[in-house]
């Protein structure tokens, strides 16, 4: 279970980057099996990949583009962008294929007592840094964007809640 509950803060260890994807994609499911991954592959669609598979593909994808994508490691804040906003909206539409969704999230195994406290307590020094984070879902323990979320404010805080992220937490 620890292998598979590293999945579910990995994701939410890569918030910024999600909101970015959210906001600009709309979360569609998509694909088509004719078009070529960031990889090269045909594997098909974005939705027939695990969330993994999903989330190393859309990186790769965003890097062939000149975006900055995660590492994909938990506990790593997002890197400073280069690429301009319109850099970034178009790199985030053509991979939208890939990005990470909420379903991804629904296929994480349901959070034990612990880890649902840790992701409060995360929560509780987000809000005490600036940032008015809402409370981590029960079912998954992330925590829900708004497309509209001030993500300024939210890096400002979650460079000061290190300590208690639970993607840190190994």
């Amino acid at each position: 279970m620890r292998t598979t509950s590293r999945t579910n803060w990995g994701l939410l260890a890569a918030i910024p980057l999600l909101s970015l994807s959210l906001a600009a994609c709309g979360g569609g499911p998509g694909g088509n099996d004719d078009v070529a991954s960031a990889g090269g592959d045909k594997k098909g669609s974005g939705q027939q990949l695990t969330p993994a598979e999903k989330t190393k593909k859309y990186n790769a994808c965003l890097a062939e583009r000149g975006v900055a994508p995660g590492s994909g490691k938990a506990g790593e804040d997002a890197p400073k962008q280069t690429a301009s906003p319109e850099e970034v909206q178009d790199a985030l539409a053509a991979c939208k294929e890939f990005a990470p969704t909420a379903q991804d999230m629904e296929k994480a195994p349901k959070p034990d007592a612990q880890q649902l406290e840790q992701a409060r307590k995360y929560v509780k020094c987000l809000r005490a840094n600036g940032y008015n984070a809402p409370d981590p879902d029960p079912e998954t323990g992330g925590l829900p964007l708004d497309q509209g979320a001030d993500m300024d404010k939210l890096q400002v805080a979650a460079e000061k809640c290190q300590a208690v992220n639970p993607a840190a937490q190994r």
